[in-house]
């Protein structure tokens, strides 16, 4: 099924939601990748600058000399030193590691002379050094070379540093989104809308070109008359864009409490002429709203009812569920599932509606959908034996905030009030 065009303001919403939670995402990955990669590169340079001065601590031992200062890394930053013989005694240890204990209880074996350890005591930061066996001797001592883990990676300060800045790169972004939006959006608007005026401006060009290249065989009356068509056409789309941009930018309209059953009542005989509409009107259906809106909603549903109805009508006005329904039902050819989200999107006809007519501008049902949503309701097609049923539904108000006032029940056509009115009038 094809989704119906949302309101600028919620499809700016939604975009900028689904593309911050994925900017999000990407910036998580990145984050712990960065996290994992920083700590690596950190521990694998203290590695390497300990190997060395184990080596060359080594190299020592074996020319049967005891090492009495620490040797000097790639880095500067190995201070912790120390060779244990076989009977875990330090036989010769740097400054910073002269008066403490053993460094590593790790023995490498003949075969695996080098290798990395992590030593970590109660209520001290870890050591990360490396482990030298002298030699292949069965009595063979071993230097142990390392550095206190640096407090970049020995705290989660590295961690809250990429959390910030990840959380820096969501905000902005997520702001830079919000703002690119709209521009998006009027950029398609303005698409779409360009491509639908240029109809009737190419009619009309067509029409007054003629008339200047052929003034003896063209009637002028004729020009004007389907000039006057195009622009009324024109107009008619400049002024729905009008309304349609009002709604969806969220311009604010006077609310007030109306009475549906009663508005709807008078625009069915107001547009009296024509198919027959048959109204039936239930209960307290008190809304909050803006009347002038919700004429125009409920007068572009009976239009369309009546271009498509083949013989009739059906209004029902009611209550259910604590919102207020208004279901317009006509007894045409209906509208396919497959079209029944497509017909609330900008500039959309069907062709049943074009050859009906085809002077409309393929907006009344997407504004009527935006002024349903601007009044926290919904406009929907729903099933129906015969013909297309379009449903509206609005939060009901309370009838503590309106009063006792009741409403009666109706079933008769417009041609019965038509014929009360013109007795009353007798």
């Amino acid at each position: 099924m094809v989704r119906s065009m949302p309101s600028l303001r919620s499809m700016q919403a939604r975009y900028t939601t689904a593309a911050t939670m994925l900017l999000l995402l990407l910036t998580v990955l990145g984050g712990v990748s960065l996290d994992l990669a920083i700590r690596y590169r950190v521990e694998d340079q203290v590695f390497f600058d300990a190997e060395q001065v184990a080596a060359q601590w080594s190299a020592q031992v074996r020319g049967g000399l005891l090492p009495h200062s620490t040797p000097t890394s790639t880095s500067g930053t190995v201070d912790l030193v120390q060779l244990v013989d076989a009977r875990g005694r330090v036989m010769a240890a740097s400054p910073d590691a002269t008066g403490r204990p053993r460094l590593s209880t790790l023995r490498p074996p003949p075969d695996d002379r080098l290798q990395r350890r992590v030593e970590c005591r109660p209520g001290e930061r870890c050591v990360l050094l490396m482990a030298n066996r002298v030699s292949t001797a069965p009595d063979a001592p071993v230097v142990y070379a390392g550095t206190v883990e640096p407090p970049l990676i020995a705290t989660h300060r590295l961690e809250y540093l990429i959390a910030g800045a990840a959380l820096l790169i969501v905000l902005l972004g997520g702001r830079l989104m919000w703002s690119l939006c709209p521009a998006e959006q009027q950029y398609r608007l303005a698409s779409v809308t360009s491509h639908e005026l240029r109809t009737p401006i190419a009619g009309l060009r067509v029409q007054l070109e003629e008339a200047l290249l052929h003034p003896d065989h063209v009637d002028p009356r004729d020009t004007i008359r389907g000039a006057l068509s195009a622009t009324g056409r024109l107009e008619a789309i400049v002024q729905d864009l009008l309304t349609m941009t009002r709604l969806r930018g969220g311009q604010p309209a006077p609310y007030e409490p109306i009475d549906l059953a009663a508005l709807v009542t008078e625009e069915v005989d107001a547009h009296s002429g024509g198919t027959p509409v048959e109204l039936y009107t239930a209960g307290d259906v008190w809304v909050h709203g803006s009347r002038i809106q919700l004429i125009r909603l409920v007068g572009n549903l009976l239009s369309n009812a009546r271009r498509h109805a083949a013989t009739a009508v059906t209004v029902c006005v009611g209550s259910a569920d604590g919102r207020a329904v208004l279901a317009v039902t006509d007894d045409g050819n209906g509208i396919a599932p497959a079209d029944r989200e497509r017909v609330f999107e900008r500039f959309t006809r069907l062709d049943e509606g074009r050859r009906r007519d085809a002077g409309g501008t393929g907006l009344g049902l997407a504004i009527s959908r935006d002024i349903a949503r601007a009044h926290r309701g919904t406009l929907r097609i729903e099933d129906s034996p015969r013909g297309a049923r379009f449903v509206l539904r609005l939060p009901l108000l309370d009838r503590n905030a309106i009063g006792t006032r009741r409403l009666t029940r109706t079933g008769r056509t417009t041609a019965d009030r038509t014929a009360d009115r013109t007795a009353d009038d007798r």
